[in-house]
């Protein structure tokens, strides 16, 4: 026969606290270097250019902001970003707010995406304050071998080409270091550090024809942006004040495709062209276009925007006070600019349509006319050559 002998107090409390240090010292053990139970990150994760355990910036899209704080991402300013449908903007920690999706268009059907790749760059160099200053520098050259980065093609050069960003890096003659001030859709204004390689250059080096009409930037997730030879080539600004205000303010500078951006300061990421403006109040955030990896030449011309309409005939008489709207078929694509004294508008004249229809449409307001007057009116935005002056004159009794 077996007995049972009660165990005393102090003895079961002891015999209950060696089970719960038995049971706890088998759990699996947290060591810090990610969440419990977390996977080693892949070879792919661990060559991006944000830290392991973090969170990679945002993808943007369109119309997600409704207040400009929830535009202006992490830093305040596409470039969208700028909603442009691949993660320019909002919350994308690169201050480019978003509402910049007006070119935004669907994937061309079969286009596969190739995985985005990045290779660490040099560690960041300061870059000044002050819009569109150049650094003077070059960053060091990298020419050792790594993935392809970028791809030019098309019947606008003479062959394709490929490029890794050490190859990139290494055309120090074409190094630009710069700071773009930016305009979004809201409108929100702020300033941008890039560093790069000239956009004009690198196309140079890729044998542009002399046919060359229009490119088409695309990111690795198929969203893509057009831009004109003139887009590329003509003068840029970058503007120390966003206001009509002319030329006064205005320091000229080059598209450059980047590899080091940010508002604070430039740090190392996947490549992103940069544009600057012709005007104050052009929106370019709409082009900064993330992950880009294709530069498409073509020999076919984009064409340009068409001309504004008005509301109210052009030669009617009116009555003073009466009110008249601009108006265009890509209203939340361009800007339109305009002059009442019968002048000819350029960019540096007052913007009709300050924000997109979609974000502020308070800001769109009707021109009232108090005395006889001629206005003239050009649309202009990025893709398209600007659009022919629209004259509209009015008799007020």
């Amino acid at each position: 026969m077996v007995t049972m002998k009660k165990r005393s107090a102090p003895s079961l409390a002891i015999s209950i606290l060696l089970a719960i240090v038995l049971l706890y010292g088998c759990a699996p053990q947290y060591t810090g270097a990610g969440p419990p139970g977390a996977d080693a990150p892949s070879p792919v994760e661990a060559s991006l250019p944000f830290a392991a355990g973090t969170p990679a910036p945002d993808r943007e899209t369109a119309g997600t902001a409704e207040e400009p704080e929830a535009e202006q991402g992490g830093e305040a300013a596409h470039a969208g970003g700028d909603g442009s449908g691949n993660g320019n903007g909002a919350g994308s920690g690169d201050g480019i707010a978003p509402g910049d999706a007006d070119n935004q268009k669907e994937p061309e059907q079969g286009q596969v995406a190739p995985p985005a790749t990045a290779t660490p760059s040099p560690a960041p160099q300061e870059t000044g304050d002050t819009p569109g200053s150049v650094a003077a520098t070059p960053a060091p050259a990298q020419t050792d071998g790594g993935p392809v980065v970028l791809t030019i093609r098309g019947d606008g050069v003479s062959g394709e080409t490929t490029w890794t960003l050490g190859q990139l890096q290494a055309l120090s003659d074409g190094y630009r270091e710069c700071v773009f001030s930016t305009t979004n859709n809201w409108p929100t204004f702020g300033n941008m550090k890039a560093k790069g390689v000239s956009l004009p250059y690198l196309l140079g080096r890729a044998g542009l024809l002399s046919g060359a009409a229009s490119f088409k930037l695309s990111a690795t997730d198929g969203f893509y942006v057009t831009a004109t030879y003139g887009d590329v080539f003509n003068k840029l600004f970058a503007y120390s004040s966003h206001s009509p205000a002319g030329s006064s303010g205005a320091t000229s500078l080059e598209a450059i495709v980047a590899w080091e951006w940010g508002e604070s300061a430039a740090r190392p990421e996947n490549l992103r062209p940069f544009f600057g403006q012709r005007g104050p109040l052009e929106v370019n955030t709409s082009m900064f276009v993330k992950d880009l990896y294709l530069i498409e030449v073509s020999t076919a011309s984009a064409g340009a925007w068409a001309a504004p309409g008005s509301t109210v005939a052009d030669g009617a008489t009116v009555s003073a006070g009466a009110e008249l709207e601009l108006t265009h078929g890509s209203m939340d694509s361009v800007r339109i600019y305009y002059t009442m004294d019968g002048s000819e508008p350029d960019y540096g004249s007052p913007v009709y349509n300050r924000s997109a229809s979609y974000f502020q449409p308070h800001l769109i307001v009707p021109l009232v006319l108090t005395e006889s007057v001629t206005i003239k009116a050009f649309a202009a935005g990025f893709g398209k050559d600007p659009s022919p002056v629209a004259t509209f004159s009015y008799t007020v009794e």
